[in-house]
């Protein structure tokens, strides 16, 4: 008796219909007839109730399929070991980011990464976090290192550390001359955002429905995909914005941009380490997850530092 006979049962039990399972399984009705027949045959014994209902099984099936259950998974683990087995020969990671972390810290710590595991090739996928958190999602990369808040029972979560946001405005901008302003004087504010999806976009829509306003009740000039475009537009003086603090260090210090205090907000971003509870994780996703949680220091290389 084959393994794709057994692996047939559950899928026909669930369906309880033939031709559902053939469509699943991209067979013909008749060959998934026919394998059930070939078990039935085997041992002698029906494994299915056939209705104008439907299949049902029998008490034999019911054992049968508890048993063909256990072959499935037994068989989807051997896989993975295998692949793992594999990747050990020719180890890859996938590691996914979000912005200001993939451009802002990432490099640095992968470059500790490949100081220990240079055997490693390591691809850094780098999107907003709703677009990382996706393909985490879907298995397209290994891990992700991302900002914002995570509320999903399928990701296990390590907070690793937190980061300034600041509202920025151009050195020497006409738009707004004071060093604070009210969340009112916001509002009248040309402002130069992040899509959709960015965890920084997703923070200041938190704070402004805790002092009950909405985005859309802010003077929105412009949206950008960019933390480098969302700073170019602040210092041609389009408007201001939010931004993580430490992106914008080389141009405070070189007086293309200043910092502008929102009275009452003082806001922080976290960043924090995900990958899928129930994913058997490669050895080197393993390794890379042991460096960042367990190293000595912050494995972020951008405090005191000053960044293109």
């Amino acid at each position: 008796m084959y393994f794709n006979h057994f692996e047939i049962i559950p899928i026909v039990a669930e369906t309880k219909s033939f031709s559902k399972a053939a469509k699943l399984l991209h067979l013909s009705q008749p060959a998934i007839s026919s394998k059930i027949k070939d078990i039935e045959d085997y041992y002698g014994l029906k494994l299915f109730h056939r209705t104008a209902q439907g299949v049902t099984l029998t008490e034999a099936g019911k054992i049968v399929n508890a048993y063909a259950v256990r072959f499935v998974n037994l068989h989807r683990a051997m896989d993975e070991e295998l692949k793992q087995l594999l990747n050990l020969n020719s180890p890859s990671l996938t590691i996914g980011s979000s912005c200001t972390v993939g451009n802002y810290a990432m490099p640095s710590y992968i470059k500790l990464l490949k100081s220990r595991y240079p055997d490693i090739s390591i691809k850094l996928d780098i999107s907003n976090t709703r677009g990382i958190l996706d393909k985490l999602a879907k298995k397209e990369i290994d891990v992700a290192v991302i900002e914002g808040n995570i509320d999903n029972p399928n990701f296990a979560i390590h907070h690793i550390t937190n980061i300034k946001l600041a509202f920025i405005a151009s050195y020497d901008s006409k738009t707004v001359k004071k060093k604070e302003i009210s969340i009112a004087e916001l509002r009248s504010k040309p402002l130069v955002i992040r899509e959709d999806g960015a965890a920084v976009r997703q923070i200041f829509e938190n704070v402004l429905k805790e002092y009950g306003y909405k985005l859309d009740q802010f003077n929105i000039v412009t949206e950008m995909t960019s933390i480098h475009s969302v700073k170019a537009a602040v210092q041609d003086d389009i408007g201001i914005s939010l931004v993580p603090e430490i992106t914008i260090q080389r141009e405070i210090s070189n007086k293309l941009l200043k910092t502008i205090k929102v009275k009452d907000l003082d806001l922080k971003m976290d960043i924090n380490l995900v990958h899928l509870k129930t994913e058997n994780l490669s050895p080197q996703a393993q390794k890379f997850i042991d460096l960042m949680l367990n190293s000595q220091k912050s494995v972020f290389c951008w405090e005191n530092k000053v960044f293109d």
